[in-house]
């Protein structure tokens, strides 16, 4: 026997589907999952038959359903880490700092860039691939919020709690947790 909480259930899963897809579309205001088949979702599923060259009716058939799961697990794919990947220098006391370049840095600085300025309004720092004074500096501010001691060097402690924020904010899931 189908419950309504299975319903709702599915719903729910058909609404949070929908709403990535919207995001990734640019929606202004995407749909909020709530597990109720009401007319916002009425609204969503057209608009994703519409764009599919589906038959525009509203309601989430299974070939409807099947085209929603694919969508979203097309961007899902692309939301996803890359595996297994270590861009920290090795060794027990490596450090990144001015003068340095590669691509640890560059990705160090794409970790900044999408950080720092939820930090206090400060500017992305630039993509250089070298650790120059804008680098140092977004170290520094980073460290300030992470209660560490403001070095302006990245060490293993800086970068751990760095990619955790970025990690948490961003809700993709810590790289560990995916190779356990």
């Amino acid at each position: 026997m189908y419950t309504d909480s299975q319903r709702r259930t599915h719903i729910y899963d058909l609404q949070r589907f929908l709403r990535r897809i919207q995001q990734e579309q640019g929606a202004v205001q995407p749909l909020a999952p709530d597990g109720i088949f009401g007319p916002e979702t009425a609204a969503a599923v057209r608009e994703f038959q519409r764009r599919g060259r589906l038959p525009v009716t509203g309601t989430a058939n299974f070939d409807t359903w099947t085209a929603i799961y694919a969508a979203y697990l097309a961007l899902t794919d692309l939301d996803a880490l890359p595996a297994a990947v270590d861009f920290f220098p090795a060794g027990a006391d490596a450090k990144l700092k001015r003068g340095d370049k590669g691509p640890s840095v560059f990705v160090l600085q794409l970790m900044l860039g999408t950080t720092t300025p939820h930090f206090g309004g400060t500017l992305p720092v630039p993509l250089t691939g070298e650790y120059d004074a804008d680098t140092e500096a977004g170290v520094r501010q980073a460290q300030g919020v992470f209660l560490l001691p403001q070095t302006g060097e990245t060490d293993r402690a800086t970068w751990a709690a760095l990619t955790l924020f970025h990690n948490s904010f961003f809700g993709r899931t810590p790289l560990a947790w995916t190779l356990e």
